[in-house]
């Protein structure tokens, strides 16, 4: 047994409430499954924004400027924005960010073999 087969059993045991997901390349093939293993697990919370799934503490730079961007589009016409604006702007992207759906997971990033 390799060592993240082991990391994941032992996760598993010790955080039996998290979901269980996988994370692969989005990669081309003309097979439906192909053979991959463990490369990277870790725990974290997920949800899912615009079709794009989003980790809360491994993605959150990039939430954050994603949820941002999409306030600040939607309410001002003029860029860029001003110090008064940015402020409020980054509050209510902080809100937005904590009122989404989080669900704790397992989550094992995956590589073709």
């Amino acid at each position: 047994m390799n060592s993240k087969t082991k990391e994941l059993l032992q996760l598993l045991q010790d955080h039996p409430d998290r979901e269980l997901i996988f994370m692969y390349p989005e990669e081309g093939s003309d097979h439906y499954y192909t053979l991959g293993q463990p490369k990277r697990i870790i725990l974290d919370e997920y949800t899912i924004v615009d079709d794009t799934v989003w980790f809360r503490f491994d993605n959150q730079d990039e939430l954050f400027d994603h949820i941002a961007e999409e306030i600040a589009e939607r309410h001002f016409s003029e860029f860029p924005l001003s110090e008064e604006q940015n402020e409020w702007v980054n509050q209510q992207a902080k809100k937005r960010i904590e009122q989404l759906e989080w669900k704790k997971a397992i989550v094992v990033y995956i590589e073709p073999a």
